[in-house]
Formats: structure tokens, sequence, C-alpha cells
């Protein structure tokens, strides 16, 4: 019975145990997936700093254990030899210990014969021939006793002073042995947090790649879509694309280059109306427009379009001018998009939108202030007049 019972708990334990490892494998793997998508929510600046930051971080760890690993080289040479001349002295001390305690044997029985001697030969003792001789033979003894105690008084000392030297050593070697154990742990330590480093920057690379690769794929998506409504001119002629792209290609290493076929500052004009309403009621810019070169890869890129962030979910998007709609649709790249054309030659662009107003279709009219559509986050504003493209923070009030 007690053997069942032992069985039970023996399993119940072992099932508690695995339990608990994938518990915490769960939560290891939320704590990276949250870390993650705290990096893929950034700004496209603040991932660059990120990775500025790491690699810096990087080169100060290599140079870190560049210099300890020669100290934990030293030391472990060091080490070796004192674990030899250790195990050496201690060897001795036990030796130079048993002879202290020899000594003081003898000390002890010198001591004791010398007081028998004084005991046996008193001053009033009465003198006679042979009395002469035993004082003669007995201060004899004495002397030898007295120069023998002299000898052993004088190697115990030595024996002593020789004990606390080698102690002295001994202590001395065994700190240096604990400080190179201490630097090795340290080692270790670093080594570590290297190896995390690089896996935290491989991984941020990969996500600024991505966003890099991503903008352009959007900015290319809406070009692509605009043109087609005639709301942009057609890009140059391929001759000349093709011509600006080989010379962009040919920049030397460190010249800034320009990224894709969209960077084309000649089409933007400065907005000079009044300020009109934001699409969003509270928000941040997590993108502005225009130029912004990358610091990783020292490639520069033109941002036709702005990034508003919400600070509310399913916050509501609202047309910033009165217009009519003439593109409402969900696409590959850009999600749901809706585009207004407003008077004076303006289109507003809405892009990255969740949800589409269902009262929202091409050829309906829309005031100041309509809601066109739902966001999560990320709403993609861009504004385009005649041909231009327009910094969208200058046509609306921030506030």
């Amino acid at each position: 019975m007690l053997k069942f019972l032992f069985c039970i708990f023996f399993t119940l334990s072992l099932f508690g145990a695995s339990v608990a490892d994938k518990i915490q494998d769960k939560q290891d793997t939320l704590k990276s997936a949250k870390k993650l998508e705290t990096q893929l929510n950034k700004k496209i600046e603040e991932l660059a700093s990120d990775i500025i930051k790491g690699e810096s971080s990087v080169k100060e760890t290599a140079k870190q254990i560049e210099e300890l690993s020669k100290q934990v080289t030293e030391l472990e040479s060091k080490a070796q030899s004192a674990n030899s001349e250790l195990n050496e002295l201690s060897a001795q001390n036990e030796g130079l210990v048993k002879n202290q305690k020899d000594m003081e044997k003898k000390l002890i029985r010198i001591i004791s014969e010398d007081f028998a001697y004084d005991l046996i030969a008193p001053n009033e003792y009465e003198e006679s021939e042979e009395s002469i001789i035993a004082n003669e033979v007995l201060d004899k003894l004495n002397s030898v006793m007295k120069d023998e105690f002299k000898k052993l008084a004088k190697d115990y000392e030595s024996t002593l002073n020789l004990i606390k030297t080698k102690s002295d050593k001994i202590g001395i070697i065994k700190s240096d042995l604990r400080e190179f154990k201490l630097k090795a742990l340290k080692l270790k330590g670093l080594q570590n947090k290297q190896k995390d480093n690089l896996e935290s920057l491989k991984q941020d690379k990969e996500i600024y790649s991505k966003k890099l690769a991503d903008i352009q794929n959007q900015q290319d998506e809406l070009r692509k879509t605009l043109e087609q409504l005639q709301i942009l001119a057609k890009k140059q002629s391929q001759k000349t694309e093709s011509k600006t792209e080989s010379s962009a290609t040919q920049n030397s290493k460190g010249d800034i280059k320009q990224f894709g076929s969209s960077y084309q500052t000649s089409n933007v004009k400065k907005y000079t109306g009044e300020k009109t309403i934001a699409p969003l009621d509270d928000f941040i810019v997590k993108q502005k427009f225009g130029d912004y070169v990358d610091p990783i890869y020292n490639i520069k890129i033109f941002n036709e379009s702005v990034v508003l962030r919400s600070k509310q979910g399913d916050a509501k998007v609202k047309s910033v001018l009165p217009g009519t709609v003439v593109f409402a649709k969900d696409t590959a790249v850009l999600d749901k998009v809706v585009i207004v054309e407003n008077s004076g030659g303006i289109h507003t662009i809405y892009a990255h939108l969740d949800k589409i107003a269902p009262t929202i279709k091409v050829g309906s009219k829309v005031k100041q202030g309509y809601v066109i559509g739902r966001v999560k986050q990320d709403l993609t504003f861009e504004v385009t007049q005649k041909s231009y493209h327009i910094d969208p923070l200058e046509l609306i009030s921030l506030k």
C-alpha cells in the first residue's frame, strides 16, 4: 500500500514539475512575443536608435571580453602553478606544525629536568669531594640543557616565523585563485550578454529592413493607385529612371543613397491655404513627411505621407475636407484605402484603415469631419495637389 502511495506521489511530483516547466516556457514565449511586438510598433527612427545603441553595446562588450580574456588567461597560468605551490606549502606547513609540537614537548622536558636538578643540588648541601664532583656534573648538565634550550627556543621561533610566512603566501595564492574564478565567471556572463545582444541586434535589423521595404512597397502601391486615378502624373520614362537608379547604385560606400524610385523631391510644393481639422482626434506623429536619412544603411528615403498613431483603439477617421470619394477599396499592401477629391485640385488619401464606413462608396459626397472609417492604431495620411505632394502636417491643425 505504501509502495503504491509512493508511486502516486512520485508521478504527481513529475507531473507538477512538467506543468511548471510548460508554464515557464509559455511565460518566456509571451515575454519574447511582447518584446517583438514592442519593437515592431516603434517608429523607424526609434528602431534605428536601438540598433545604433545595440551595435555600440556589442563593440563595448567585445572589448571587455577581450580584456578580461587576457586577464583570465594570465590568472589561469598563475593558478596552475599556484595550485601546485599551494599543495607543497600546505605539506611543508604540516611538517612545520609537527616540528613545532615536538619542540614544545622538548622545551617542557628541559624545563622540568632543569627544575629537578635544582631540587637535588641545594646550596646548603654538605661539601665533600663527592659533592663537589656532583655539583660540577650538575653544572655541566645544566649548561648543556641551557644551550639546548636556547637552540630549541631559537628553532621554535624560526619555525613559527616560517609557518606565518608560508601561511601568508597560502592566503595570497588562495586570494589569486578566488580572483581567477570570479573573473572567469564574469567572462562567462559577458559572453552570454554578448550572445543576447547579437541576437537582439539581428532581430532589430530584420525588423528594420522589413520596415524600410514596407515603406517602399506602400509608397509604390499608393503611387500606382494615384497614377491610375490620374491624380499624379506618371513617372519619367524608363530610360531616365534607369539612369537615376544606376547613379544611385554607383555611389561609393559612405555616400547617401536614394532608396527606391519614389524619391522625387521636385514633385513637392508648400501648402499656403487655411488649416483644417486632423483626421484623428487624439494622436502622435509616428512618421513625418519628407527626407529621412537612414543611419543604419545610409539610405535616403523620401516619405510622401505621414503616419499618425492614434492614442485610442478603434479610432474614428474623419474626412479633413469636404469632397467626393473617388476610391474606396481593400488593397493587398495598404489594407483599406479611401481617397477623397477636394476642391482646389487637392486629394486626401487615408490608408491602412481597418474599417471603411458602410456609407462610403465611390461617388459619395462627404462633409468636413464625416467619419469615413476606423483605425486600430496607425493611419497613413497623404495629400496631393495637382500632381504635387504636400506635407499633410501643413494642411491639418495639430492643436
